[in-house]
């Protein structure tokens, strides 16, 4: 962060500390304290609004996972790692490329994810979508952090009718508090905590709003500062002394503001702004050779630092319209985000050109600049149906317009020592390179239930859309590839339509079944000129050199499923499965030796599985839940490339029943138990577990899969965290990953085809983490 930024953060920060304050005392005899526990006599409903209506969770056919303010709060929620712990079906996949940061993952839901192209899952702020477009290995997308939410929906399965092409597998939804016109209220939270052998962790935060002007005008502040402690070591690759101890660091601000104000007696206009600024110090991986996780030590031996900074800003008008019967809904916002990273290229240039990571000598590197930037303009609107009736309908349009662009520098000048009279441009540069894509998509869309007998819906949508999508690259350097210092264009357009089907029945007020059938889909893209040393590893997969387009892939998700309650709202159940078919899929076509990749169409896949959670209300003082996700996603024919043009057998990227997607089990369990003490205060206890299986299985025999790297580890975490409630505030103590396990997530290295490059990548779990929560809330 800035200096600027930085003081700029602590005076909004005071800011909000202080109108909480103010805000707090004022509205104390306004508080509903009531709305942080669930009731002694039955579990607590959530509302969400994934139908684009406000509806319990209970009465939504869907799949979907709600997390509350409280429930996040009682958990440990802090970023989207924490949410996929909680949410069964979900998981986080490395990248494609180098995780240079940490701060960005791929997700995959029942099996439906991807690293390459445009997204599968859509991430939405309220109403907004902020997904992003791999257009290198290195671009992903970003999450919000999590502070001053009214809460997280996790919806399982396609949401192509209501939520567009970016949600092919899922949605994941932040939805933010809103300024009230009527109440105030307070929110504030900090947090200080220890990682063993790593660094000290801390936050601070504050959030307060309500009337200026009662029943006319509103406003809602929020300012919050997290400080991750890392635990991977930076060392002389020489003498192992630390260069940097706890490297891998990530500094994270949020502000968000937001004035609510009644235009008339119908209208309301939400003005409001989302600005994130996250920084990582140095990548979480580390060197298999020189750690030892089974002690904590990690490290890496990187000649220079890793700085990755991504910020980004939301500002957002919503204008909602209350008729007789009916709302109109408009949203328009402008995301416009950042990325910039400083990467040591070092390992990787010595193993893709001298097939050794440790070509560099003393002094010597190789260094890479790579700035990422998305402008994304959105505009939604949307005509819905309100009350209680047996016809609800939603229509709307929607039309965004994304520009994204990748720029990449590699600065070498140490090249020209190792292989004298190497062509460097300008004697400095191994690469130049640029890469932009321009989507725009117009759809119209339209949902409509109704219910045919009393408890009986029936249920139908579609979205029409237009996506069109145009590229351009341009590279330059001894390593550019064919038309080195050209501008390479593409452009494709398709009409996607994405039906919904399904019906409903409600037996009773405990009791809800349903079955859904829906169309994912995402539209293709264009890949960018490739080096001249991937000439070879093209000719031998028969694929040919200069740009070349990727198509659209698709899929039909059918899913059958119930919500019940028992015993007074005491036991809850919620179950689903279903049965995925995925057409086309958009797949990464490693090309080792050279050190890059391709994207192409090959291959269809299926998934099925269930999803199952049990939450009971055991005592009034005792909640226990548990939940299990099981999604066995497989390619249902083998994935054969093209002949190579030299001859030979055509190379094989994957095997009928070969799994794909993230691990297939994953359970959770938890129990609350709460204990009154004098006056208002309560002493609380919370414990939860969770086990992921192991990833997918690596089948060895397709091309480019690297012997020496297996699945992904099965484990155990577990956290715990003890506290006191009264008069609005809450003191915890916790420990996260109680176990300390240290499993290896991801495993990688730089070039397979290459017997001297033993230099493997691993990532694993932050280590144990204890430490002390104070929130308040009014």
């Amino acid at each position: 962060m800035s200096s600027y930024s930085a003081w700029m953060m602590k005076g909004l920060t005071a800011l909000a500390v202080a109108l909480a304050v103010a805000a707090g005392t004022a509205s104390r005899a306004h508080a509903d304290n009531s709305q942080a526990e669930a009731s002694s006599e039955n579990l607590e409903e959530i509302v969400v609004s994934a139908t684009r209506k406000d509806e319990s969770l209970s009465k939504v056919p869907e799949s979907i996972v709600a997390l509350g303010k409280l429930t996040m709060d009682e958990e440990g929620v802090r970023d989207i790692s924490d949410i996929a712990r909680l949410a069964p079906g979900i998981s986080l996949l490395p990248l494609g490329g180098q995780d240079i940061s940490g701060i960005g993952r791929t997700i995959s839901i029942r099996g439906v994810s991807s690293n390459v192209g445009s997204a599968t899952t859509g991430i939405y702020i309220d109403d907004t979508p902020i997904q992003t477009r791999a257009l290198s290995n290195d671009t992903t997308n970003v999450y919000p952090e999590v502070f001053d939410l009214d809460r997280v929906e996790v919806l399982r399965g396609p949401q192509g009718t209501l939520f567009g092409a970016g949600a092919e597998g899922g949605a994941i939804r932040f939805i933010t508090t809103q300024p009230s016109l009527t109440e105030y209220s307070t929110y504030a939270r900090s947090e200080l905590a220890n990682t063993q052998h790593g660094g000290m962790s801390y936050e601070a935060g504050a959030a307060t709003g309500g009337p200026i002007v009662p029943e006319e005008l509103g406003f809602r502040i929020s300012a919050w500062y997290r400080d991750d402690g890392g635990y991977t070591d930076r060392v002389d690759p020489t003498t192992g002394d630390v260069l940097q101890k706890n490297a891998n660091k990530l500094d994270s601000s949020v502000i968000r503001t937001a004035l609510a104000g009644m235009v008339g007696p119908d209208v309301k206009v939400t003005l409001s702004e989302f600005y994130q600024d996250l920084k990582s110090n140095g990548a979480p991986d580390f060197y298999q050779n020189i750690s030892d996780p089974g002690t904590d030590t990690f490290r890496a031996a990187r000649l220079l630092p890793q700085i990755v900074t991504d910020k980004f800003s939301l500002p957002t008008l919503n204008i909602t319209y209350k008729g007789a019967g009916f709302d109109v809904i408009s949203t328009t916002a402008y995301f416009n985000r950042t990325v910039d990273r400083a990467v040591d290229y070092s390992a990787f240039v010595g193993a893709v050109v001298f097939d050794n990571p440790y070509a560099d000598g003393p002094g010597q590197y190789d260094e890479a600049f790579i700035d990422d930037t998305q402008k994304s303009f959105t505009q939604e609107i949307r005509i819905q149906s309100s009350g209680t009736s047996s016809f609800n309908w939603v229509f709307g349009a929607f039309y965004t317009h994304s520009d994204q662009t990748a720029l990449q520098r590699n600065y070498d000048p140490f090249l020209a020592d190792l292989v004298p009279g190497f062509p460097l441009l300008d004697g400095t540069d191994l690469l130049r390179f640029r890469d932009e894509t321009l989507d725009q998509q117009k759809a119209l869309f339209g949902q409509v239930d109704y219910e045919v007998v009393e408890g009986l819906k029936l249920i139908g949508g579609v979205r029409v859309s237009r996506d069109d999508v145009f590229s351009q690259g341009y590279s330059i350097g001894p390593i550019a590839g064919p038309g080195a210092g050209t501008t390479t264009t593409s452009s494709e357009s398709e009409l996607p339509v994405t039906p919904k089907y399904g019906i409903s029945y409600q037996i009773d007020k405990a009791n809800l079944v349903y079955a859904t059938a829906a169309k994912g889909f995402r539209v293709g893209g264009l890949n960018g000129p490739l080096p001249d040393n991937c000439d070879t590893a093209l000719a031998q997969v028969g694929l040919p050199k200069g740009s070349s387009t990727y198509s659209s892939d698709s899929l039909w998700s059918y899913e059958v499923g119930s919500k019940n309650s028992a015993f007074g709202g005491r036991l809850q159940v919620d179950a689903s499965a279903f049965d995925i078919d995925w057409k086309k899929i958009q797949r990464q076509i490693q090309l080792a030796s050279c050190g890059s990749s391709l994207i192409a169409n090959f291959g269809n896949a299926k998934s099925t599985g269930f999803d199952l959670a049990v939450s009971v209300l055991a005592t009034d003082r005792l909640t226990l839940a548990a939940s299990v996700g099981y999604a066995d996603a497989r390619l249902t024919q083998d994935v054969v490339g093209p002949s190579p043009a030299g001859g030979g057998a055509a190379p094989v990227f994957g095997y009928n029943g070969d799994e794909i997607g993230g691990p297939p089990w994953s359970a959770t369990a938890a129990a609350d138990y709460v204990v009154p003490m004098s006056g208002e205060r309560k002493a609380y206890g919370h414990v939860d577990f969770q086990h992921i299986s192991g990833g997918a299985s690596i089948d060895y025999r397709v091309y480019g899969a690297d012997p020496e790297v297996g699945p992904s580890d099965s484990y155990n975490d577990m956290a715990t965290r003890v506290g006191v409630r009264f008069s609005g505030w809450d003191v915890s103590l916790f420990v996260n990953n109680l176990l300390d396990q240290a499993p290896i997530l991801t495993r990688r290295r730089d070039n397979i085809d290459a017997a001297a490059d033993t230099l493997f990548f691993e990532t694993t779990l932050r280590p144990r983490t204890y430490g002390v929560t104070v929130t308040y809330r009014d």
